[in-house]
């Protein structure tokens, strides 16, 4: 293993990328066929391959192949990859299964496509903040359990470290490979075979009854395969990404855990997932949220089964992605007050009644919890949505109390309607006052009420976006005008003025889901060409996988992927520009039909 002081190394590109997930575990798959990252056998456990943050780290390759090219989507439960071999082209299915909730299995089928195939299979794992794997007899301990690699005759010599398994079908013949917490599973190829196309017939199907917008529809079927294999099935908890410490600016100190799920990041995913007909989705996390009420208001992020998220903590004798360490686990966040994320949470609750979704007692119970605490809390310094370290009295936390104010009394009126709302509409208009009493002469908002707190922030496209300022007014237009200009690197966005003081070091990138806000608030207000160009301007330079950041005039991807809230914002963003191009065409009337139409086919279960 390469120590901590040891020299820097070109880490494979962030958005090249392929993404597995089996609703219990997570995996990265490089276009050379290496699974370079797999958490197991849940999405936050101990990685057990972990190439990805260092050259010297746990990986699955085939030896002796290069790439060719890959096959269907970058997210799924599978995933195939077209390889050149000593004898011609290769073809690989990769997969995890977790299908009776045992745990999670990594299954590798390769098949000849030229000529008979003989190939060799190098396996390492564990050694991430942990001891590595010792294989003997196909059998290796780790400490989340004993691991099981089956398929294929060893090639010798083998040392204990790497299980290098030699490979040797006829021509058109596949031949697997299990690495399995399951010591049950076998390598039969039929029966891995079956379930090859078991995956892909359920992937199809999902796809099948989504409901995607006609602009850029590839981008919100990609955000719901994300979405899909990000959602830990057990609990339906969401987390925001599979990776950890992917640097938002290579060489300093971004680095953070993601692998956890976030009220923001989630919220989102429910609201998007009922526009595109995956109101189950919403229902999932729902649940799951119900049971985090008595501690939600002051922990905005939990782990995947609802309890604490570890307290974060450096991982010694790990290079990091090109030299950018620390290389973090656990993550500081878990006690922060954020409530621009609250506010998102009740935004997704109205989104999902919107959609045709059933008002629950402990829904409900949910929602009011939430609005009285935005309503009596005072104005306190807090962290919000970027988590900063140091915080702040942010005029996002003021745009979220809104909205959760806003929200909530929509769904009072409509499923609830003997509540008493006068007192949140009071705290409702307190809030919008003290947003709108910040705007500066150039029309934009600064990040917080401090004397220092001056420079522009991208939270402020909220206002416009969820209509605390309605498009009909002047200031909406300002505002999304100044905070694009402020902010702008050529068609992306930054989510603040990069370079500032924000208790970490570096340049970071500019920040996707900001860069899509941008596309929806021009959308928003009625500017609907310009919205467009920048929505194809953005989806011609990103890759199928989208990363947390971009290098703005470079498109590298940086930070941890796929991040979650990117692919939501991109898929509303589609949504958000369909809206604006109907009501462009036949008015608000005509925008009011096409969104019923569309809850009444969710509800009778139609694809319009």
């Amino acid at each position: 293993m390469v120590d901590s002081g040891g020299p820097r190394w070109d880490g494979p590109p962030i958005g090249a990328h392929r993404l597995l997930g089996d609703g219990s575990a997570t995996a990265l798959l490089l276009p050379t066929g290496e699974v370079d990252w797999w958490c197991a056998p849940a999405m936050d456990s101990p990685p057990v391959l972990w190439s990805l943050l260092d050259p010297a780290g746990a990986s699955a390759r085939w030896c002796g192949v290069r790439a060719v090219g890959t096959r269907g989507p970058a997210a799924g439960p599978t995933a195939r990859t077209i390889l050149r071999g000593p004898r011609g082209m290769i073809e690989t299915w990769d997969g995890l299964r977790c299908p009776d909730g045992r745990g999670s299995a990594l299954i590798r089928l390769v098949r000849g496509l030229d000529d008979d195939l003989e190939i060799v299979h190098a396996l390492e794992l564990g050694g991430f903040d942990a001891p590595e794997a010792v294989w003997g007899d196909g059998e290796a301990a780790l400490n989340s359990g004993a691991v099981v690699a089956v398929g294929g005759a060893p090639k010798l010599p083998e040392n204990r470290r790497t299980r290098r398994p030699r490979r040797t079908p006829p021509r058109g013949r596949s031949a697997a490979c299990v690495v399995t917490f399951d010591p049950g599973r076998t390598a039969d190829v039929g029966s891995r075979l079956r379930q090859r196309d078991a995956a892909a017939r359920a992937a199809g199907a999902g796809r099948c009854r989504a409901r995607l917008p006609r602009t850029h529809p590839e981008r919100a079927a990609q955000a719901l395969a994300v979405l899909q294999a990000c959602t830990y099935r057990p609990t339906g908890a969401v987390i925001a990404a599979p990776t950890t410490s992917l640097p938002e600016a290579p060489g300093a100190d971004r680095q953070f855990d993601y692998r956890y799920t976030w009220l923001r990041d989630a919220s989102l995913a429910v609201s998007v997932a009922a526009l595109l007909g995956h109101r189950d989705v919403g229902e999932q996390y729902l649940g799951f949220l119900h049971g985090q009420l008595d501690r939600l208001l002051d922990a905005p992020l939990s782990d995947v089964r609802g309890d604490a998220v570890p307290a974060e903590r450096e991982v010694d004798g790990v290079t990091g992605w090109r030299g950018s360490r620390p290389v973090r686990v656990g993550n500081a966040a878990a006690t922060q007050v954020q409530y621009d994320a609250l506010g998102m949470v009740v935004e997704a609750v109205s989104v999902y009644l919107q959609q045709g979704g059933t008002l629950r007692e402990e829904t409900w119970r949910l929602v009011t919890t939430i609005a009285d605490r935005c309503a009596e809390a005072p104005a306190e310094r807090t962290s919000g949505i970027w988590e900063l370290r140091e915080p702040r009295r942010l005029v996002s936390a003021d745009i979220g109390r809104w909205l959760a104010l806003d929200r909530a009394i929509w769904i009072a009126r409509g499923w609830r309607p003997l509540t008493r709302r006068g007192r949140w509409k009071r705290a409702r208009a307190a809030a919008r006052d003290r947003v709108l009493s910040a705007l500066r002469d150039d029309g934009g908002l600064p990040q917080s009420y401090d004397e220092d707190g001056v420079g522009a922030d991208a939270s402020a496209l909220m206002a416009p976006l969820f209509r605390l300022l309605d498009r009909r007014d002047p200031r909406a237009a300002r505002l999304v005008d100044a905070t694009i200009r402020a902010l702008g690197a050529g068609r992306f966005l930054y989510r603040y003025e990069p370079g500032g003081d924000d208790g970490f070091a570096g340049f970071e990138g500019a920040f996707l889901p900001a860069s899509w806000w941008a596309v929806s608030a021009l959308a928003a207000v009625g500017r609907v060409d310009e919205a467009r160009r920048r929505a194809d301007a953005m989806c011609a330079a990103l890759p199928e996988l989208l990363a947390e950041e971009v290098a703005p005039f470079g498109g590298e991807s940086l930070g941890n992927v796929p991040l979650v809230w990117s692919h939501m914002e991109a898929a509303r963003a589609m949504y958000v520009l369909d809206a604006a191009v109907r009501r462009e065409r036949w008015g608000v009337v005509g925008l009011a039909l096409w969104r019923v139409g569309r809850v009444l086919s969710l509800r009778r279960g139609a694809t319009p």
